[in-house]
């Protein structure tokens, strides 16, 4: 097992940085059987994943509930329900806009939707259907809230609903971090375990730094964050850090193929749907994390880095399960 203490891992990314290397190639220089973070290894993540019961039914995979999507970011709410569907999660049950919902229903016929009315601006309105929106979370197995919600008038109000309803796991992404930067203390709560898959930007406001000292202290940021909150920390950048209270994590699985808009949504949903499926939290973003690394490499493998959209690397999953059930 390789370990790198946070001073060396500080290093290695300031190193990658100013040389303009893969972190990888530079966290391997420090890494030792020593220090506070443990480099996940492929191998050993995806023996993680469990054989799927041969006498088993959709219920056996868990409820998913996605509250995300607006009329202006429909595109996030398909590749996260997706990702979802893709990684092997029973039901998937999507609260967003009735023009979003109608655009998920052509791209992904699996999924049950709840459409909501849209307010002047495309973002959800959830008039008079607070209580059908309750019961919709109480029945989840696993909770995700942010990906294209956007900051209407009504989207902290159904974030707040989240809050309070939850009796799963709830994973925040995107502008449902943005909207929980501005009241960071009510995640303490929540009645099960939460999850933030901040990318640098999102750490920033959530510990209220600038980006570059967050650039600079991205493990540091990510570990008070995680013992301030109790959440699950998943802070995504170039290399992706994990700070649970298992432990703390490095994932360098992947390449520049995943910078870019949607990829953000499509690790949300993997993350979900393994929390939704009964893994332990912090498992769940470990495989996710790593499962979209190595497809994204494979997609990159056949497209190149600079072609391969967050599309390219959903389309990946099946052969990558594949192999993984093997």
């Amino acid at each position: 097992m390789k370990r790198i203490s946070a001073s060396d891992f500080k290093k290695a990314e300031d190193k990658a940085f100013s040389e303009d290397l893969r972190i990888a190639e530079t966290v391997n220089e420090f890494g030792s059987s020593e220090g506070e973070i443990e480099i996940l290894e492929a191998c050993e993540v995806i023996k993680l994943v469990k054989p799927r019961p041969k006498n088993s039914h959709k219920g056996s995979f868990g409820k998913l509930v996605f509250i995300g999507g607006s009329d202006r970011y429909q595109g996030a709410v398909q590749l996260a329900s997706m990702a979802a569907l893709r990684s092997g999660v029973g039901l998937l049950n999507v609260i967003t806009t009735k023009s979003a919902a109608s655009a998920l229903m052509s791209y992904a016929r699996e999924a049950t939707v709840f459409p909501l009315e849209s307010d002047r601006d495309g973002f959800i309105d959830i008039s008079g259907r607070e209580n059908d929106i309750k019961k919709i979370i109480k029945s989840a197995d696993a909770l995700l809230i942010g990906c294209g919600l956007g900051q209407g008038k009504d989207c902290a109000k159904i974030l707040d609903i989240a809050i309070n309803s939850a009796e799963c796991p709830m994973i925040i992404d995107a502008d449902g971090i943005n909207l929980v930067s501005e009241c960071i203390e009510c995640l303490r709560k929540v009645k099960a375990e939460v999850v933030l898959t901040p990318h640098p930007g999102e750490l920033a406001r959530l510990v209220g730094e600038d980006v570059d000292n967050v650039r600079k202290n991205r493990f540091e940021c990510a570990k008070s964050l995680h013992e301030r909150t109790g959440a699950v920390i998943c802070a995504k950048s170039s290399s992706t850090v994990i700070c649970a209270k298992e432990g703390s994590y490095l994932s360098v699985r992947g390449n520049s193929g995943l910078a870019r808009g949607g990829s953000g949504d499509l690790l949300a949903g993997l993350i979900s749907s393994f929390a939704a499926q009964g893994y332990p939290v912090s498992e769940a973003v470990k495989i996710g994390v790593t499962v979209q690394g190595l497809a994204c490499e494979s997609a990159t493998k056949k497209l190149s880095e600079r072609g391969t959209l967050p599309s390219d690397i959903l389309n990946e999953l099946p052969e990558l399960f594949k192999k993984i059930e093997r």
